[in-house]
């Protein structure tokens, strides 16, 4: 029954769930897993049509992060199998995103295991934006973790079509998984990324 009423809402009405709605979904058994995903699917074509953009990912810094988010193996305060890397030069990044290219996606994403980036990265990341731009004619987005105003504007300036950032979970539970930034701190950076006129 929850699952009828949830089509009914998300195709028939076009609305979002209510609260009470996304609980009854929560609370179906795993056996209904199968139907809750081909209802997503439904949804998702009913909504946003069959198109999917495909985008490729690099981390160009990988490792060494010093926040502390539980759930991530990038950061330098847990053990993991992660080897702590520099920022990759420009050609690894452009035959990175040839490579997107070739397989047919229309954007590239540079991602970066840090808190926020300093001057240097700021540098290199700006750098690398119209290269591959140009060398590919890719989209290019930016994973950097938290933002200034100043950092938002100079991105979007450079050529950064989209900006990848995470709230990661509810505010009321982010303690629980981050000591070192507050979910604030993220939320004010998916501000500024908006603002500076970034996706």
């Amino acid at each position: 029954m929850a699952l009828a009423a949830a089509g009914d809402a998300l195709l028939g009405d076009r609305r979002p769930l209510t609260d009470v709605e996304l609980a009854e979904l929560a609370s179906l058994p795993a056996e209904a897993v199968p139907a809750i995903a081909a209802l997503a699917h439904e949804v998702r074509l009913a909504w946003c049509g069959p198109v999917v953009e495909v985008e490729g990912i690099l981390s160009a810094k990988t490792g060494g992060c010093p926040e502390d988010c539980a759930f991530c193996s990038q950061s330098a305060q847990f053990d993991s199998p992660v080897k702590a890397t520099p920022f990759l030069d420009p050609d690894e990044i452009l035959a990175a995103a040839r490579e997107t290219a070739a397989v047919g996606a229309s954007e590239f994403c540079i991602v970066l295991a840090v808190r926020g980036p300093d001057e240097r990265i700021m540098r290199q990341v700006l750098d690398a934006v119209p290269l591959v731009r140009e060398a590919t004619g890719l989209n290019v987005a930016v994973s950097a973790g938290i933002l200034t105003a100043d950092q938002a504007r100079r991105l979007a300036d450079g050529g950064v079509h989209r900006y990848n950032h995470n709230l990661e979970t509810a505010r009321s539970f982010f303690g629980r998984i981050v000591t070192t930034h507050t979910w604030e701190e993220r939320y004010e950076t998916c501000l500024l990324v908006r603002d500076a006129g970034m996706e």
